[in-house]
């Protein structure tokens, strides 16, 4: 399989995270509801992320979709989402010590996998892997093999992202095609 990571379609991304575990455990108890980045990653309302927890539990442990990102300097960023960070205030503040824009990606939708995965073996069967420090873009295909290995249902992952690509396309050849 190849490892380099490439957008999956025109206008979705699917996003590896990886995150300590006391975050993580909030995301999965529902009480985090915004991921904060200090750098935007390119996703959307509607695309994915799967989350990798870091050690010592070193496993793939689910999912959840991007309900929305947004962008604001840090004091008005901590206004927004203050009680969704899963932060601290002075933690908060620590983070984004430095910078003038913070970025918080909402989420929705969050699903354990039916077999988390360890990271042994996502070693062994994903040639190449290695856990992101921060994040990383996932291909269909690497999609696809993490579903099979969680025994978890991607469909309505992989179903949102292939048709977008499609539909553009079908979009451009309409156009060209009636001048």
């Amino acid at each position: 399989m190849n490892s380099k990571s490439i957008k999956v379609s025109n206008d979705g991304y699917v996003l590896l995270l990886s995150l300590q575990p006391r975050y993580a455990e909030l995301i999965f108890n529902e009480t985090k509801k915004a991921e904060l980045r200090r750098i935007r990653p390119r996703v959307n309302r509607g695309d994915f992320l799967f989350i990798y927890v870091s050690s010592p539990d070193k496993v793939l442990l689910g999912s959840c979709e991007v309900r929305e990102v947004i962008q604001s300097s840090p004091d008005n960023l901590w206004k927004l989402v203050n009680k969704e960070s899963g932060l601290k205030k002075a933690e908060f503040l620590e983070y984004f010590d430095g910078v003038s824009t913070g970025y918080a990606i909402f989420i929705q939708n969050v699903q354990k996998f039916n077999q988390p995965i360890k990271l042994s073996r996502l070693q062994q069967e994903w040639d190449g892997f290695h856990p992101p420090q921060s994040y990383r873009y996932l291909t269909i295909e690497e999609v696809d093999l993490i579903g099979s290995m969680a025994e978890h249902d991607m469909t309505n992952i992989s179903m949102r992202l292939q048709p977008r690509s499609k539909q553009v396309e079908l979009n451009i050849c309409q156009m060209s095609s009636s001048k």
